[in-house]
């Protein structure tokens, strides 16, 4: 699986997202400049894919092959990048954004693992790849460190089910095309054969279960440090207004026996006389 030219790769993709990570930091980049970085890379990445994987029609002309539509998550994400740098604050936008970090970091650093267009410098796909998938890790992160999306608990959820739901979809999407042998979200069988634990070796449920699991435990594992700040957050909010309840209270019980105290020794003076 991992050969030279995939370490290269997988050099180079480290280099790239180095590379935007210290500029973005350096420069300041808004949310905007880095959409239209993003924006810039998935269309010349799309355009690529789309000019390097025609075929010659049944009745003359070309057509894209079938399997290269854009219907992976990745490939999906295209749209989703042209059209941010265009889109204006909205709970949408914030949704998009926090839906994005998984599937950038994991799904953009899964293909740079996985490699499932091959690793030949000398074809223009795995350039299309590797590119594409580097700038998307980056996009993740930046997203992160720049503060610009919300990983906390109920994001996690909405995550979680949203990804699902593309889940089911892919599955009709894979039966429509079937008579051309697609594999959108790899719900139909494993990216590459061979893998320890996503196969086929006890049924396509059992596959199908094992492939949620890890989708499951990938988002889970990015939200999980911002659930934690949040949980543990939640928590120390609760302490502080416990303690300022016990204050409170200790002040005014002290504010009680302070006035009592003068009317007791305005008894005892009485009782004297």
């Amino acid at each position: 699986m991992f050969t030279t030219n995939h370490f290269i790769w997988m050099a180079i993709c480290l280099v790239i997202i180095g590379l935007l990570t210290f500029l973005s930091i350096k420069f300041k980049f808004s949310l905007k400049t880095a959409s239209f970085i993003m924006a810039g890379v998935a269309l010349a990445s799309e355009l690529l894919k789309i000019f390097t994987h025609m075929v010659p029609a049944p009745d003359g002309g070309m057509v894209i092959e079938p399997t290269a539509l854009p219907l992976h998550i990745c490939s999906i994400f295209i749209f989703v990048f042209l059209w941010l740098p265009f889109s204006k604050d909205s709970k949408f936008r914030r949704f998009v954004l926090n839906f994005a970090v998984p599937i950038a970091l994991v799904g953009g650093g899964v293909s740079i693992l996985m490699a499932t267009s091959g690793v030949n410098f000398a074809r223009p796909y795995a350039y299309q790849c590797f590119i594409y998938h580097a700038v998307m890790v980056w996009f993740g992160a930046y997203l992160i460190y720049s503060k610009n999306c919300d990983l906390g608990v109920k994001s996690w959820v909405t995550n979680c089910a949203t990804m699902a739901c593309v889940a089911i979809v892919m599955i009709w999407v894979n039966g429509a095309l079937s008579a051309y042998n697609t594999n959108f979200l790899y719900v139909v069988r494993p990216p590459k054969s061979g893998l320890p634990f996503l196969n086929l070796d006890s049924g396509w449920f059992v596959y199908f279960l094992r492939l949620c699991l890890i989708g499951l435990v990938a988002i889970t594992l990015v939200h999980l440090p911002a659930m934690i700040k949040q949980l543990a957050s939640k928590n120390k909010r609760k302490v502080c207004q416990n303690c300022a309840t016990c204050g409170k209270n200790n002040v005014e019980s002290l504010q009680q026996i302070s006035e009592k105290e003068p009317d007791k020794q305005s008894n005892n003076t009485q009782n004297k006389n």
